[in-house]
């Protein structure tokens, strides 16, 4: 972490550090007597990826931040990353466009392969790929991008509204990126920067492909599944992306029944996920 703290100080003024209610934080001391400057805000309770964000949100607030951006722990980047970004937008800003956020390339660290940049379409999703871009292009755009190191203007945040802390930990980013672009905003994935992120807490490679099915313990399963098929049923989620994560989630639960240990805790975990899905609620400022 202290290498991602070092980094982002390059092209940052304020960094901060969530702490959410782990067991060992010593080197957190630690890092906040070498690193002067940075915010340590230590959780009582386990507030999630969505909490976090909006902690970090709420720290740019205060301080006026024009750009809020957040990492995973393990996240690597280059000392440049937020001055490429921060440029990005302004670009595009500076055109008349209206962006959400914009994303460096993400290389997998457990495959080694950068993942593309995906327009959800019908019937086949466009998936943006650096070594098929055309020349010159460095920047594409997309409907997703993952939290990290995703750069977005606290003055989109104040329209579209922070992230919605009940998904807790996943599709996070995929929700925001939804009601981003149902209000009419733009996101880019940029070629030109990129980071390196562990995706998944394990995975299994296709033979004869690069793709992997990534997998994680049946509690995030759980969160996996009830935030899918909540997100299912909102009015600005996208259609394309429905019909195509439905499918891959009926071949993803097949393969994990057939081929993964412990198959009871799977199915409760499923079914648990299915029937909260139900009593889970859309994003509210108000609450936040």
């Amino acid at each position: 972490m202290q290498e991602l703290v070092e980094n982002l100080f390059a092209g940052s003024r304020w960094v901060v550090i969530i702490d959410n209610a782990s067991a060992e934080t010593e080197y957190l001391d630690t890092l906040a007597c070498q690193q002067p400057g940075v915010t340590i805000v230590r959780n009582t309770h386990n507030r999630g990826i969505s909490g976090g964000i909006n902690q970090v949100i709420e720290h740019a607030r205060e301080v006026g931040a024009r750009f809020v951006v957040a990492f995973d722990q393990d996240t690597k980047i280059s000392p440049d990353l937020i001055d490429v970004l921060a440029s990005d937008i302004e670009s595009k800003q500076g055109k008349g466009e209206p962006v959400a956020a914009i994303g460096p390339l993400v290389v997998d660290d457990y495959t080694d392969y950068p993942l593309p940049f995906i327009s959800f379409r019908l019937p086949w999703n466009s998936r943006h790929r650096r070594e098929e871009s055309a020349a010159g292009e460095q920047m594409v755009a997309c409907d997703f991008l993952i939290s990290s190191a995703c750069l977005i203007p606290m003055q989109v945040i104040d329209d579209v509204g922070a992230m919605n802390e009940a998904l807790f930990i996943d599709n996070v980013d995929l929700e925001w990126c939804f009601r981003a672009t149902h209000k009419g905003y733009k996101i880019y994935g940029d070629f030109g920067a990129a980071i390196r992120q562990q995706i998944g807490e394990n995975h299994t490679k296709i033979p004869f492909t690069k793709a992997v099915i990534r997998y994680h313990d049946y509690r995030r399963h759980y969160y996996m599944t009830r935030n899918r098929l909540w997100l299912y049923r909102q009015h600005y989620t996208n259609k394309a992306w429905v019909v195509h994560d439905l499918l891959r989630f009926t071949f993803k639960f097949c393969y994990l029944l057939v081929f993964r240990g412990n198959r009871v805790n799977l199915l409760k975990s499923s079914f648990r996920g299915l029937i909260d899905s139900f009593t889970m609620k859309s994003y509210n400022s108000s609450r936040l």
